[in-house]
């Protein structure tokens, strides 16, 4: 009775809330025994295609297991990218691209040049991980999760908890870049946070002012009630 009456509760909170908005991001699935990196907006239901922004991309993608670190094959389909190599029920995935063009934009006269790196993680299930992604967002038991960027704890950082049918919710990280967040429906959750590091640089040739993070983590909840329905597949820009 009680943990129908948390299922309840959370339920109740999670619908009082909007629709959180999301930027373009990456996020993972799994499909049997192989990994599917999609990029678009996950509560719309929207994933780019190629020809079209899809092949803007060139993600990377491996295995992080207790045994170590395993590269995937990553091919490009029409509406995302399929992985293929060898991954164990309980490995965790991890994407990223390192070589999405910079993006120049001129205001005022003055000229940015910003870096987009979108990156993606999967876990078969809630139990601790550790972090490896430049702007990474890890399991840390039970409903707890953390955020880091170059290895220290994000503070204040917002993560948008998103679900198939579009409904999501804000949280924030405390200073030790921990937040927690319950999951009443079964089934994949994305969560999805953003950072932006001033630090001018360069990649490569290339020069930027602004590395614009962006990274998600997918977690499949698998208990708890119905799923609500997720909206009809959006247009791809």
């Amino acid at each position: 009775m009680k943990s129908l009456l948390r299922i309840a509760a959370a339920v109740a909170f999670w619908l009082s809330t909007t629709a959180a908005a999301s930027a373009h991001h990456l996020w993972l699935e799994i499909d049997g025994q192989n990994a599917k990196v999609y990029f678009g907006e996950f509560g719309e239901n929207l994933r780019e295609a190629s020809p079209g922004a899809l092949d803007k991309l060139q993600p990377q993608a491996k295995v992080v297991s207790n045994a170590g670190e395993r590269p995937l094959t990553v091919t490009k389909g029409p509406t995302g990218f399929t992985t293929s190599g060898k991954i164990d029920a309980t490995d965790s995935i991890v994407a990223e691209d390192v070589r999405y063009p910079v993006f120049v934009r001129t205001s005022g006269g003055a000229t940015t040049r910003s870096l987009y790196w979108p990156a993606a993680r999967f876990v078969p299930d809630r139990s601790a991980r550790q972090p490896m992604l430049a702007l990474d967002v890890v399991p840390a038991g039970g409903d707890k999760y953390r955020v880091v960027f170059n290895g220290k704890p994000l503070g204040k950082a917002k993560v948008t908890v998103i679900t198939p049918s579009g409904w999501g919710r804000d949280v924030y990280t405390g200073e030790d870049g921990e937040f927690s967040v319950a999951l009443p429906w079964r089934g994949p959750y994305v969560f999805e946070v953003q950072h932006a590091d001033k630090t001018p640089g360069k990649r490569g040739d290339e020069a930027y002012d602004v590395v614009n993070y962006v990274t998600s983590l997918t977690v499949v909840q698998p208990q708890g009630i119905e799923p609500l329905p997720a909206p009809p597949p959006a247009k791809p820009h």
